[in-house]
């Protein structure tokens, strides 16, 4: 009977691959429409592009291009799925900014639709796929521009980077936080908690660093019993080898850097109680992402005055407490880079 149902479960996973890999890619392309902007982008191997899904994204896309442009990215390409409010007006009125559209479900598509922005633009280069509600960044960069990341990971032929997700809140009651487009939103949401951080290996593809781990829960599983997974490989060399979005938020094939970055994560806006009642009344984000938001959904009823900022939160004061802490990692290699090439030798 084992043997069975071993058989049924490898014929499950592979009627799942087929569907991903060789039907959905076909499906999604004649849904696609183009909206706004270019279409083909000639970047060098030390620049990169972020691409990006998105849906009602009007309260979080100042912050979001503002950290972006700020860091020194030049273009970006927007798959809008269905929004409804002001999102593809705003970015239909901006430059270096591309924006296509597509109706496919998002629930069934959702690899599918970002495997597509980094193949269909980025094949040979790198690209960051980010959330609207995440905002990239990597160790000591107010010292080293994104260029000189790139060029060290190039140097070093690493094809990807290991991400921990860092959910930020304000110091508010959810139901009292008020959210605007022209927002900054890390001068809002300035508190994070790792106390309930748990980590695991990390299995999707080799590491260069065994420090590197998986990490899950955070300060939703402590408020809200949910395991989240926190870990997330969003930067990645289209090198032909590497297999992207798998299981959602990883990649294989690829040799992964010797160092860990960070996604600060936003989701505690104003809409957030909007947002949860719509997941789990449509179920758009998956039988298991719909659990996390039943999840959410429960604890708001319990409290509605629910307060992410225990006694365990931290003021965010940039990455070196969380280098301290292990949360995050870098080499003595990374280190040595940083000394060379950084714009001030050896500051940390």
């Amino acid at each position: 009977m084992n043997k069975v149902k071993k058989i049924a479960s490898r014929l499950q996973r592979g009627k799942r691959r087929f569907m991903e890999f060789g039907v959905r890619p076909h499906l999604l392309r004649p849904r696609v429409k183009h909206l706004h902007g270019r279409l083909e982008f000639n970047y060098e191997l030390d620049e990169l592009l972020v691409i990006s899904v998105v849906r009602n994204a009007e309260l979080h896309l100042g912050s979001f291009l503002a950290h972006y442009f700020a860091m020194g990215v030049k273009n970006f390409v927007f798959l809008d799925n269905g929004s409804t409010d002001r999102t593809c007006e705003m970015l239909s009125a901006l430059d270096n900014v591309t924006l296509l559209a597509t109706d496919a479900p998002y629930a069934k598509y959702e690899n599918t639709m970002k495997r597509y922005l980094a193949e269909r633009f980025s094949r040979g280069r790198w690209n960051l796929c980010a959330d609207i509600d995440e905002l990239f960044d990597y160790p000591f960069s107010k010292q080293l521009s994104l260029r000189s990341f790139l060029q060290y990971l190039n140097a070093n032929r690493y094809t990807a980077v290991a991400a921990q997700m860092l959910d930020m809140f304000p110091g508010v009651p959810l139901a009292r936080v008020e959210s605007k487009p022209e927002d900054r939103i890390r001068e809002k949401h300035i508190y994070y908690d790792i106390s309930a951080v748990r980590k695991t290996d990390y299995s999707w593809s080799t590491r260069s660093n065994p420090d590197i781990r998986m990490h899950w829960g955070g300060i939703r599983k402590a408020v809200f019993g949910s395991d989240n997974g926190l870990t997330k490989s969003p930067l990645v060399l289209m090198d032909g080898k590497v297999k992207t979005f798998i299981t959602w938020h990883h990649v294989k094939g690829a040799r992964m850097a010797d160092i860990s970055c960070i996604l600060m994560h936003y989701p505690f806006v104003s809409t957030f109680f909007e947002k949860v009642q719509e997941a789990v009344r449509t179920g758009r984000y998956g039988m298991r992402v719909t659990d996390e938001y039943k999840a959410y959904a429960k604890a708001l009823e319990r409290d509605p005055d629910l307060n992410l900022k225990l006694d365990s939160a931290r003021l965010f004061t940039g990455l070196e407490p969380l280098l301290n802490d292990k949360f995050l990692i870098v080499s003595d290699q990374y280190r040595k880079w940083i000394f060379k090439n950084g714009a001030v030798a050896g500051r940390s």
